[in-house]
């Protein structure tokens, strides 16, 4: 490198130095929020400056999520050397999310971020190709989607990632060639008959856009036009927001994949302030009567995004998807405050999970469910129903499963679960049903149906990730969901019937893309309830590929197959999974449910 380069390449760190401190100090002329918190201001001000209308710069002039307020905090500490002591960081968070923080309406479309779901693709959650050849490249979209900004931040923010992170700069603002073009040689491809043909010239790696803008430029006008600082959702909750009153008993709804759908209880009683509780635990699964029993904690941030840590006794099963040490949950509580969704999940990379519902208990009887997806046509089967609050001396006709179906005898029952003999008749309709007890009606529990025409895995497909040995493992679970044919009688149309999960042998077999294919004999194994188990990570002596004589590791893809049934009536369907090496580098996770 000649001196001239080095002058040139000074001269543009020197203006990027510059163009970074002048964001900093640089005051965001727009409305902004006011900081009113006295140990924000004594923590944060010393950088972020606060002006006579109370605004300070940055923090002003930006809404978000608790989990990315968490990461800000982490980083201010870990890079510019804030000091705060634990209880201090939850105090200004706490703060930062209530008043500076989302509407419900703004974070139900992104709250799968916070309940850690795992997606295959995200393509369909991407609003704008401006955000996907930019902020989605290193960021899940959920996380760009969580934020709320003037037009100025979002300067500020692309001129932040410009500084710590200079690489983006061929990503957000790449540099368009300068002075004549190279020249180009003449490339020729070879032909079996004929004149070699000519090799046009190679694309520009740098993504000129149409309209002369830049890929930062493009991001910044859409975001700072469809997720602007003020919203008429943030006014108006802004208005009514209030700690949740929460106290009290609820009626538990769950399903998670591979076991099936969940009963319970949940009592939640008060915390140390109005926006912490402790909670208690008490959960069935339907189709196996293991029960759970837990405590907790959580803290209700921005007067409804709940986030909390469940533990319960160690488990002594094997299974990673059965009854964690701990779990984690991420909730949103509605405007009524008398019901709570969300996710309890757990795992090396979160991929276990209960979807819940929480609803709380009165004084008048409930319905929840029942333990059964689907009855067949003509049974007798015994069937449990779930609730709270359940009368006592039931009768067979208190419940009504619809036409063709009725329950003959009342087994047992408790205040929340009624156990049932029930008959269904011959040549019933196949169709989705309700269940009714008395004036109760719980929607589309179960389905009728006459004989199974065939199955599907779900998922269609998923990843799994090596692990053991330096990094956990990510576990995919896989179901076998029955269908029936519907009113037509042709199975793979649009009015057939889901039956629900059956039980299938499961198995592994090759996907073929490369020579000498041996996947399946290294990446893993799937249990007898789907579960896929991956190998180790790291080199692995007994393989080798093709294309080097060199150990390598168990990394690869497969089909998972499930059978279901004998003879002429077995059913096959098979879902496509992706085995790779681990997240090595894992970056800040949050822990606002602390």
């Amino acid at each position: 490198m000649n001196g001239n380069q080095l002058m040139s390449l000074a001269s543009r760190f020197c203006s990027l130095i510059l163009l970074v401190a002048a964001s900093a100090v640089a005051q965001d002329s727009s409305p902004g929020i006011p900081i009113s918190h006295q140990l924000t201001i004594n923590k944060c001000g010393g950088c972020h400056q606060r002006d006579a209308k109370g605004y300070m710069r940055r923090l002003s002039y930006m809404r978000t999520t608790p989990e990315v307020w968490e990461e800000a905090i982490k980083r201010m500490m870990r890079l510019n050397g804030v000091v705060l002591k634990p209880d201090e960081a939850r105090q200004i968070l706490k703060y930062l999310s209530a008043n500076n923080g989302l509407a419900p309406e703004e974070a139900k479309p992104i709250f799968w971020e916070a309940e850690h779901r795992l997606f295959r693709d995200q393509s369909d959650k991407i609003p704008s190709p401006a955000l996907q050849h930019t902020c989605n490249y290193c960021h899940t979209i959920g996380r760009v989607l969580g934020q709320r900004r003037t037009k100025d931040d979002y300067d500020k923010l692309i001129t932040m990632h410009l500084g710590l992170f200079p690489g983006s700069e061929n990503t957000l603002r790449p540099r368009r060639p300068q002075g004549p073009p190279a020249e180009v040689p003449v490339a020729y491809s070879p032909s079996v008959v004929g004149f070699p043909a000519v090799v046009a010239p190679p694309v520009s790696p740098i993504a000129i856009r149409a309209d002369g803008k830049t890929p930062a430029d493009a991001a910044v006008e859409y975001l700072a036009k469809n997720q602007p600082l003020f919203t008429p959702e943030w006014a108006a909750w802004q208005s009514v927001m209030r700690p949740p009153k929460l106290a009290g008993q609820w009626m538990l709804i769950g399903y998670q994949q591979g076991r099936g759908r969940v009963f319970g209880t949940v009592t939640i009683e008060p915390g140390a302030t109005p926006d912490e509780f402790v909670t208690k635990t008490e959960l069935e699964y339907a189709s196996t009567r293991a029960t759970l029993s837990r405590t907790g904690k959580s803290i209700v941030y921005t007067g409804y995004s709940w986030r909390g840590r469940s533990t319960g006794p160690k488990s002594a099963s094997a299974d990673p998807g059965t009854d964690p040490a701990e779990w984690r949950e991420a909730m949103m509580v509605s405007r009524d405050g008398n019901t709570i969704e969300g996710r309890f999940y757990w795992g090396g990379y979160q991929e276990f999970g209960i979807d819940a519902r929480l609803t709380r208990i009165g004084t008048q009887p409930m319905l929840a469910g029942a333990s059964v997806f689907s009855l067949q046509s003509p049974s007798t089967t015994e069937v449990r129903v779930y609730g709270a609050n359940l009368p006592a001396n039931l009768k067979p006709t208190d419940f009504d499963f619809g036409s063709g179906i009725g329950a003959k005898r009342v087994i047992a029952q408790t205040p929340s679960m009624v156990t049932l003999s029930v008959e269904v008749a011959p040549k019933v309709p196949s169709g989705v049903r309700d269940l009714a007890l008395n004036s109760l009606t719980a929607e589309r529990v179960f389905t009728v149906y006459d004989q199974v025409a065939y199955i599907k895995v779900a998922p269609d497909a998923s990843m799994g990730r090596l692990g053991g040995v330096v990094a956990p493992k990510q576990f995919a679970q896989f179901e076998a969901i029955a269908y029936a044919a519907g009113a037509d009688g042709k199975p793979n149309t649009v009015d057939d019937v889901p039956i629900g999960p059956v039980p299938a042998r499961w198995s592994l077999q090759e996907f073929l893309s490369t020579p000498d294919d041996d996947d399946v004999k290294f990446v893993g194994s799937v249990n007898d309830s789907g579960l896929f188990t991956p190998n180790i990570e790291g080199p692995n002596p007994a393989r080798k590929k093709q294309s080097n004589n060199y150990p390598t590791n168990n990394w690869g893809d497969i089909w998972v197959s499930a059978t279901y049934g004998s003879g002429s009536n077995t059913m096959q369907a098979r879902s496509y999974l992706v085995v790779t090496i681990p997240v090595y580098v894992r970056y800040d996770q949050p822990e606002v449910g602390q």
